[in-house]
């Protein structure tokens, strides 16, 4: 038993019964809410202490009563008045104040008896045993659903649930060409007029994604689009099963604008999947290669993307390997899973933000794009989409806590958004992104700080009464 608790164990059967003296009271009260074990050990002796109540007997046994009264002698018979005491008659304003001050011990005894159980019964928050994991999977559930590399969120999606991909394998990078300069302005009507095709599609993409070791986790998605309703993806693992299937409605970017620290290169190559040529667009970064695109020059349909890390290394490739325009469809019914965000647009209404103080509609330079919340019990949380059609971030707000000796953490995984969460009182915060550390920096600045999870005696009560009444 740790020091602090032994100070406090003698007097935890005073405290379940509310005898203690206000000032003890409430120093053992301060221990109990941050300790588990004596709050179990308490709420034990309060149940012992309950089932003796209700262990009583109507009268007592006849030998009891003829005992007492030979204790008593002659007193047993004598009148109240003539007991031993201050020799002053009852009267009818003793009697009063009697009763008014047993009726305040009474209520007293009720009020801290309440009190005791509220502290008790308050609700902690639940642990959250994969914060980065779940963070990730959000992401990519976002990022499958707002036409912004689709395929590659539903592998990382996948990966995140435990599908097998197989033996990691090599990928060799597309050759990039020298190109003419361009202006941002450009590189986002490409990616615009891409992600507002209107195209029916049906092809096979293939996803690769970095291990940081030199080698890539890859796995193949089937993609059919149709214009207005959406897109079905299809992940399949290495054994060609269908490990995740999924229907997103149509939600799209709002706006598209390139990143002003980007420089943007443009050129015509080969296009490979048939005859003909494709755009190639080059976006270089402070340090070096930042992504690279490939859209088909007569449709504007974004064949083929590479994104690299700060080193000049493909950290993600994804691309069609098989296409065919205009033979799209859709079954919406046989998708086993619905991914819903409701569009950017839809937040002008009041009420739609949710546990965050505020949810901003611009955030580190990126506008807010779409979002998703739950009231459900157990099951609240917020998530924010934020895009401008090349860099995305995701801000999830959900009740819970971290680790005890965790406040804050920040995940870079090779391949993988980068992950900064931190704790905010009985709720953690999260932002995922596959921008740059200092998007990822500024967008952190621009959110609640951090503060630990550190409820005072009077929050305890506060919550406690809240479950006691059915307020949450």
């Amino acid at each position: 038993m740790a020091a602090a608790c032994s100070r406090f164990r003698p007097d935890l059967s005073a405290f379940a019964d509310g005898t203690l003296a206000t000032k003890r009271w409430e120093q053992v009260g301060y221990h109990l809410a941050g300790c588990q074990k004596c709050r179990d050990e308490v709420a034990a002796i309060s149940e012992v202490c309950s089932t003796l109540s209700s262990c009583r007997i109507t009268s007592a046994p006849q030998n009891l009563t003829a005992r007492l009264e030979e204790i008593a002698g002659e007193q047993a018979s004598a009148p109240l008045y003539m007991a031993p005491g201050d020799g002053e008659l009852p009267s009818q304003r003793k009697r009063r104040n009697r009763l008014a001050a047993q009726g305040s011990a009474a209520l007293l005894a009720v009020m801290a008896s309440v009190a005791v159980l509220a502290i008790l019964i308050a609700p902690d928050p639940r642990r959250l045993t994969d914060p980065v994991g779940d963070a990730r999977e959000q992401y990519s559930l976002s990022s499958s659903a707002i036409n912004v590399s689709e395929a590659v969120g539903a592998v990382l999606l996948a990966f995140e649930r435990g599908a097998d991909l197989g033996t990691p394998v090599a990928y060799e990078p597309r050759e990039l060409a020298a190109g003419e300069p361009v202006t941002p302005e450009r590189a986002a009507s490409l990616l615009r007029h891409s992600a507002a095709s209107d195209l029916a599609i049906s092809g096979v993409q293939r996803v690769w994604v970095s291990t940081g070791a030199g080698a890539f986790h890859s796995a193949q998605v089937h993609t059919e689009k149709v214009p207005g309703r959406g897109a079905s993806l299809e992940v399949f693992d290495a054994q060609g099963t269908r490990f995740l299937s999924s229907f997103q409605p149509d939600v799209g970017v709002d706006a598209v604008r390139a990143p002003r620290s980007w420089e943007f290169t443009e050129t015509l190559v080969p296009n490979r999947l048939h005859d003909g040529r494709a755009i190639q667009l080059v976006a270089v970064g402070e340090s070096g290669p930042a992504a690279a695109w490939w859209f088909d020059e007569g449709t504007g349909l974004l064949l083929w993307s590479e994104r690299f890390d700060s080193l000049g290394n493909t950290s993600i490739a994804v691309g069609y390997t098989t296409l065919e325009l205009g033979e799209g469809h859709l079954d919406e019914g046989s998708m086993t899973q619905l991914i819903s965000l409701e569009p950017a647009s839809s937040s002008e209404t009041d009420g739609w933000c949710r546990g965050l103080p505020r949810c901003p509609q611009d955030l580190g330079g990126l506008p807010l794009v779409a979002y998703s919340s739950s009231e459900r019990d157990g099951d609240e949380s917020m998530n924010l989409v934020y895009s401008d059609g090349f860099e995305t971030a995701v801000v999830s707000w959900t009740p819970g806590r971290m680790d005890d000796d965790v406040t804050s953490r920040t995940d870079r995984s090779a391949g993988m958004p980068t992950v900064a969460l931190w704790q905010w009182g009985p709720s953690v915060i999260s932002v995922t992104t596959n921008g740059s550390p200092a998007l990822l920096k500024t967008m952190c600045d621009e959110l609640p700080e951090q503060k630990p999870y550190a409820p005072s005696l009077i929050d305890r009560a506060a919550m406690g009464l809240g479950r006691l009444v059915g307020v949450s």
